[in-house]
């Protein structure tokens, strides 16, 4: 059956140089380890096709996408999953084979257009057929490390750009346009992956634990999505304010070239009244944690954390501690007035929100379920 949306490739780099040039026993258990850490972070929405070698193939239909940035979310994390377990292995070893010793020379890139394809059941793999495919594969044989010095990259057709539509993002991506005899030029974005992992190794966790000191009760819920889709009802500020009680208005500001980044902040709106929500911590799909500004210039740490469930479905964990300050004073005097004043007040509208969520999670699913077979 045709449908339009995102065809995606991730392709291991040097992978055959590492292959030819390395002890095969030893070359086989490294690329087992690596094609397994981006295996595990190809999840639903987003569905695997077949396995071409040295690079994967998966979809994601127009009707499935959580959110505006997410194809672009999902490959930063494949990205992270795949660098992560090179280093650790680079880092762990201690054999000299050729094998372990040319680990280095492997990377990964990305290669991601949108357009129509079909989908065909054969030998019980579902394989993707169509002109969209051809010119998905022709991008991988291209000029874009010569050109650019780059070899970890996404490299972002025009039309999946304009898919995804976030210009301010993409006008900071590098230019780059690629000729094949069959489709003429393909003009794309291209942008490094490698420093996006230096960022998240950087980054400091920020979360709130399950075992602590909590300003109010937690909000746990069983959702029958999966986790990127839980996520996007959590971060995406238009899905929040369809579910959360008590506000009258959310605003996003500190975008990244208008995707939601840690730094990125929403405001909702009591009212007169109004609080912030900074996000300090970002891990997609895993977790999201805030900065909730509180009297006296005290702060609450929030964490949504979202757990994959058996059957496909999510746990979503939702946790406020109490608020904290550099001012012990401070801290002192508005932990003590939290109990007089609000935390009753916010368990009510914790416990109305997830009755809210659940409700809209389903009415969603009902809604998708009906476009999907009309």
């Amino acid at each position: 059956m045709a449908q339009k949306g995102f065809l995606l490739i991730a392709d291991i780099t040097g992978y055959t140089v590492f292959l030819t040039s390395s002890e095969l026993e030893h070359a086989q258990g490294v690329l087992d380890a690596l094609f397994k850490s981006i295996f595990a972070e190809i999840r639903a929405p987003i569905t695997l096709s077949n396995l071409q070698g040295d690079a994967a193939l998966a979809h994601l239909p127009d009707l499935s996408v959580p959110q505006r940035q997410f194809p672009l979310d999902a490959i930063e994390r494949i990205y992270c999953s795949f660098a992560n377990t090179l280093a650790a292995m680079r880092l762990n070893t201690t054999c000299t084979c050729n094998a372990c010793r040319n680990m280095g020379s492997l990377d990964l890139k990305f290669f991601l257009h949108h357009g129509e394809y079909a989908t065909q059941t054969l030998a019980g793999r579902s394989e993707l057929q169509g002109p969209e495919v051809i010119r998905l594969h022709r991008l991988m044989k291209n000029s874009v490390t010569k050109a650019t010095g780059i070899r970890a990259y996404a490299l972002v057709t025009e039309s999946a750009a304009d898919a995804i539509g976030l210009p301010d993002f993409f006008t900071n991506a590098v230019a780059h346009v690629e000729h094949s005899d069959d489709f003429g030029d393909t003009v794309c974005r291209i942008y490094d992956l490698a420093p996006v992992f230096a960022k998240w190794r950087a980054s400091r966790r920020v979360f709130v634990e399950r075992d602590e000191p909590l300003a109010f009760e937690s909000m746990e819920v069983d959702l029958p999505v999966p986790p990127a889709i839980a996520w996007a009802y959590l971060t995406d500020v238009d899905k929040k304010i369809r579910w959360q009680q008590g506000l009258d208005g959310m605003t996003m500001t500190g975008l990244a070239g208008g995707r939601v980044v840690a730094g990125a902040v929403q405001h909702c709106a009591h009212g007169k009244d109004s609080t912030v929500h900074e996000i300090v911590d970002w891990r997609p799909f895993d977790y999201v944690t805030w900065h909730i500004g509180t009297p006296m210039g005290t702060v609450a740490r929030q964490t949504a954390e979202f757990t994959p469930l058996a059957g496909g479905g999510t746990h979503l964990s939702l946790r406020s501690a109490k608020v904290e300050s550099a001012n012990a004073f401070a801290q002192a005097l508005v932990r003590a007035m939290m109990p007089l004043v609000a935390a009753k007040k916010l368990a009510a509208t914790q416990r109305a929100s997830k009755a809210a969520l659940e409700k809209l999670v389903a009415e969603d699913g009902a809604a998708a379920g009906k476009q999907t077979a009309a």
